[in-house]
C-alpha cells in the first residue's frame, strides 16, 4: 500500500454533480456546517476527463462524488453507460494523484437485491449472498464500491459508500409494498450523513459501506460514523 495521502483535517470538499438534486443537498448540508466546498459541474468540469478532474481537486481534502450521466442509464432501463464507470474511475484516480485523504461514493440500494434479505425482513450492509444487484443500475454501483475496495486497500485512501435511498424534491417519502420497499432520505439526514462522514477522524479499514436512509423497516442504517436519522418514512 502506497502511504502518500495527506491525512490532513477535512475542511475544503469537491463535489462532483454539485447541481444535481443529490449533489444540491450535499454541498447545502455542508456550508451549513462551515465547510468549504467546491462544486464540480458541467460545462466547467468534466469528470469523465481525468486531467481536468485532476486540476479541479487539487488542494482540497475530500471529493463526494454525486455526477451520474441518468439520461442513458437509469434505474427504470436496462442500459449500462460506460461514461459512469469513467467517472467513478476517475474520482479515484484524482485522490491519489492529489493526495486526497477521504473519497465518498454515492452508491445506491439498488446495489443489492430487494427480495434478498435476512430472516427478519431487513436488508443490512452484511445480507447474504452479496454481489446480487437489483438491476444494471445497481451493478454500476456494485462496482462503483468494488473498486473503493481496491482503492482503499492498494492506495491507502479512506472510501465511504452510501448506498443512498429516494431523495426526492417534495422531501417526503413515497407509498411502498413489500415488493418495493419504502427506502426514502430525507435531505435533512443527507447533510447529518456528509458532515458525519467527514468529520470522523478514520474510517475503519479505509473503507466503510453503509445505507443512506431515513428511519423505515427495511433498509438497516448502522453505521460506524454516529449517524442516526431524524426523519421517518412512516
Amino acid at each position: 500500500m502506497l502511504n502518500y495521502i495527506r491525512r490532513t483535517p477535512i475542511t475544503k470538499v469537491a463535489v462532483t454533480g454539485s447541481s444535481g438534486r443529490v449533489g444540491r443537498t450535499v454541498k447545502e448540508g455542508l456550508e451549513g456546517a462551515g465547510y468549504d466546498v467546491i462544486p464540480l459541474d458541467l460545462p466547467e468540469t468534466d469528470v469523465s476527463i481525468l486531467p481536468a478532474l485532476i486540476e479541479a481537486t487539487e488542494g482540497t481534502d475530500a471529493i463526494i462524488h454525486c455526477a451520474w450521466k441518468d439520461l442513458i442509464e437509469n434505474v427504470q432501463n436496462n442500459t449500462i453507460d460506460p461514461v459512469n464507470n469513467l467517472m467513478t474511475a476517475n474520482v479515484y484516480g484524482a485522490a491519489v494523484a492529489n493526495g486526497i485523504r477521504r473519497v465518498i461514493m454515492t452508491s445506491s440500494n439498488h446495489a443489492h437485491a430487494h427480495d434478498i434479505r435476512d430472516g427478519d425482513g431487513k436488508i443490512r450492509i452484511t445480507t447474504r449472498p452479496e454481489g446480487v444487484p437489483n438491476n444494471p443500475y445497481g451493478a454500476e454501483k456494485l462496482f462503483m464500491e468494488n473498486l473503493g475496495r481496491h482503492f482503499a486497500k492498494e492506495y491507502g485512501l479512506e472510501v465511504i459508500c452510501w448506498r443512498i435511498g429516494n431523495l426526492n424534491d417534495e422531501d417526503r417519502p413515497k407509498p411502498s409494498s413489500p415488493e418495493n420497499p419504502q427506502r426514502w432520505l430525507s435531505k435533512r439526514d443527507l447533510g447529518r450523513l456528509a458532515v458525519a462522514c467527514l468529520s470522523a477522524e478514520e474510517v475503519p479499514d479505509n473503507f466503510q459501506n453503509l445505507y443512506a436512509v431515513s428511519r423505515q423497516e427495511v433498509f438497516d442504517w448502522a453505521n460506524v460514523f454516529g449517524y442516526e436519522p431524524l426523519d421517518g418514512a412512516d
